[in-house]
């Protein structure tokens, strides 16, 4: 037989509610913006190589990933994994990305 600790709900539970509102904030802020081109056209491929160049760091790839906000560096082969939606896209929220 299962047995669930009711104080490890009442501890866990608002930590997980507030993981869940913190996702569906993020989501509804990346779809808001998504919309609007950002002014100089450029993708988010082209925003991050801009900036890690500006920044001296020209051994560092940039890459595409499936999924939707699966965006992530990875230290062990110096590569920065943007996902199909801000690889792409020339919205402002791809840019800031």
């Amino acid at each position: 037989m299962l047995f669930f600790d009711p104080v490890y709900f009442m501890i866990i539970g608002p930590f997980l509610l507030l993981s869940i509102w913190a996702s569906f904030r993020v989501k509804s802020a990346f779809n808001k913006w998504s919309q609007y081109a950002n002014s100089q056209r450029l993708t988010g491929a082209q925003v991050a190589r801009m900036l890690l160049d500006r920044e001296g760091l020209h051994n560092v790839k940039v890459e595409r990933v499936a999924g939707s906000l699966s965006d992530h560096y990875d230290p062990t082969n110096r590569t920065l994994r943007l996902s199909d939606d801000v690889y792409s896209s020339t919205s402002i929220a791809a840019a800031g990305v």
